[in-house]
């Protein structure tokens, strides 16, 4: 017979993946843009115990359609403190089992429906003034693409599937061993266990492997995708490699206890798929072996959480890291930039350190400016670097958010984040343009404040800070009964001040020349603090008009 061309054998199915891959891109993308805050709900809320962590696995994963991505957002968030080592264990086999769902998917035969899936897909997503429906229209468009994507890697290996030579080297693979390593190597270079998953289904429907071997491929791609999350902790702390540890000794183990049970496993998918779902293609077989491995490695696992914990938190222990720069951010992670609101929460949590720098300066500069020396003035000069460098960082992170791909809650609170980004850049800026140099004035002109009015700026200082900390709380919690005591802090602070300047006039008595100049200096640095408080309120005022928006369009319309 005639020898195949192997490189258009090769273009095609390379294609064909290609496509395949784009169309999981599309579908996560789309998938993450419309289920992101529920995903962080659901890992904040739904992780109590092992089994509710198991669910919340499962549920985000089968949403996604990737495992990489549950585990790659438990490297985040446990890297932030956001989840524990033992609320990850639950996490991570329940993503297992949700990855299933997509070979599941692949597994029927509708590959002929990928063009139309595309076109229809291609159309709706052009509704940009509907977001959703948009975001619908990419997640068709995707599935569409996969399904386009099997039938050209499909067509690609037909001829390969009458060629001895080929079919002898197939025959190697019906070796267990040789089958997981294929798929996890493979895997380890596409970066999809699903496309893997999805060409040992291809292979098997053509007969170019056996149901075994393509059983010991998805096997492999269970191992093979943890390097996704292996890659994502790089340069993180001891917790997010704790998650990865995680990751590979329940794949591991998992595989290794069923490594011998292979023949077996085959033979019960054949049974479920022919007497129970009366859908006897090997495909199906293929997807419904690696459920049933998944979903029973969970059941015998499930009840290991603590000690794998334990284990992990034994084996990888927390490292002190000194941080050299104030203004290098931690949360700005460039994955969550897929899922729009988790980025945008990211964000957030980056203001709070933004925050606490621009109180770091407040609680230094406002002392520094009425009794210090030239030493101390110099040494705050360049604090205000740090400010403007993480504020650069992150509205530059928020910049590389699609805008296209939000909906309106979530440009809703992009927008919040950029307004609070800028409040706490300008209380830094006020602390370094403003009062700074009033206390190189003061040096200048050797003038001193006195005791009396010291104390009434110290008052003021002091609930000024108070204020800026319950601020912080605000701007990172987005607590309504902070905010509305934060609001509540206008009229007093305003009262304490008015009352300072008050006391500063009345000591205007002779008009001397440098009675003058100091209440100036003394003036100028009070009408600058309630300058700092009116920035200090904005979180609140942003917060609860949001709220009174929100409650607007909650409420029924008048009959």
């Amino acid at each position: 017979m005639d020898t195949p061309s192997f490189s258009s054998i090769a273009v095609s199915l390379t294609g064909g993946l290609a496509i395949f891959i784009i169309g999981m891109g599309f579908m996560t993308q789309s998938l993450n843009s419309i289920a992101g805050a529920r995903m962080k709900d659901l890992l904040s809320s739904f992780t109590r115990n092992r089994f509710a962590a198991a669910t919340t696995g499962a549920a985000i994963t089968a949403v996604v359609q990737s495992s990489s991505v549950t585990t790659v957002l438990l490297v985040g968030f446990s890297s932030a403190g956001l989840i524990t080592v033992a609320q990850s264990v639950g996490v991570i086999f329940g993503a297992n089992l949700g990855s299933t769902v997509t070979a599941q998917i692949i597994a029927f035969k509708i590959a002929d429906a990928g063009p139309i899936l595309m076109a229809l897909g291609l159309a709706i997503s052009f509704a940009k003034n509907r977001p959703r429906l948009s975001q619908f229209g990419v997640l068709t468009l995707g599935l569409g693409a996969i399904f386009f994507g099997m039938q050209l890697m499909g067509d690609a290996t037909r001829p390969l599937r009458s060629y001895p030579a080929f079919l002898e080297a197939m025959q190697t693979i019906e070796t267990p061993i040789w089958g997981i390593v294929i798929g996890l190597v493979f895997t380890a270079i596409v970066q999809s266990s699903a496309a893997t998953i999805g060409l040992a289904i291809i292979f098997a429907n053509g007969e170019l492997i056996t149901l075994e071997s393509a059983i010991a491929i998805a096997f492999g791609a269970n191992i093979g995708t943890c390097i996704t999350a292996a890659l994502a902790a790089i340069g993180r702390p001891a917790a997010a490699w704790r998650i990865v540890f995680i990751h590979i000794v329940f794949n591991l183990l998992g595989v290794a206890l069923w490594f011998a049970f292979i023949p077996q496993l085959a033979s019960a998918s054949e049974i479920i798929t022919d007497k129970i779902l009366h859908d006897p293609s090997v495909g199906r077989e293929v997807a419904i072996a690696h459920t049933a491995f998944n979903l029973i490695n969970l059941v015998l696992f499930i009840g290991f959480t603590g000690p794998l914990a334990k284990l992990a938190t034994k084996l990888v222990p927390e490292k002190q890291r000194a941080t050299s720069n104030a203004a290098q951010p931690i949360y700005l992670d460039a994955i969550f930039l897929e899922t729009p609101s988790l980025a945008i929460d990211r964000a957030r949590m980056e203001c709070g350190r933004l925050a606490t720098l621009a109180i770091g300066m407040a609680e230094e500069i406002p002392i520094a400016a009425i009794q210090g020396d030239e030493a101390s003035l110099k040494k705050l000069e360049t604090r205000d670097d740090d400010v403007d460098d993480l504020q650069t960082a992150i509205l530059n992170y928020l910049s590389r958010i699609d805008s296209d791909e939000l909906i309106s809650k979530d440009q809703e609170a992009l927008n919040q984040v950029i307004t609070l980004v800028n409040c706490w850049e300008n209380v830094g800026d006020l602390l370094d343009s403003h009062v700074l140099p009033l206390g190189h004035d003061r040096l200048k002109t050797g003038l001193s404040i006195s005791d009396e009015t010291k104390d009434l700026l110290a008052q003021l200082h002091q609930n000024l800070l108070r204020d800026l900390r319950l601020s912080l709380l605000v701007t990172t919690e987005e607590d309504i009964a902070q905010a509305k005591l934060l609001k509540a802090t206008k009229a007093p602070f305003n009262k304490l001040a008015d009352y300072a300047e008050n006391q500063l006039r009345s000591r205007l008595v002779g008009r001397d020349p440098d009675r003058m100049e100091l209440f100036r200096l003394e003036s100028d640095l009070i009408s600058n603090l309630k300058h700092i408080h009116h920035y200090a309120r904005r979180p609140a005022k942003q917060l609860l008009a949001k709220q009174a928006r929100h409650t607007l369009e909650e409420s029924p319309p008048p009959s």
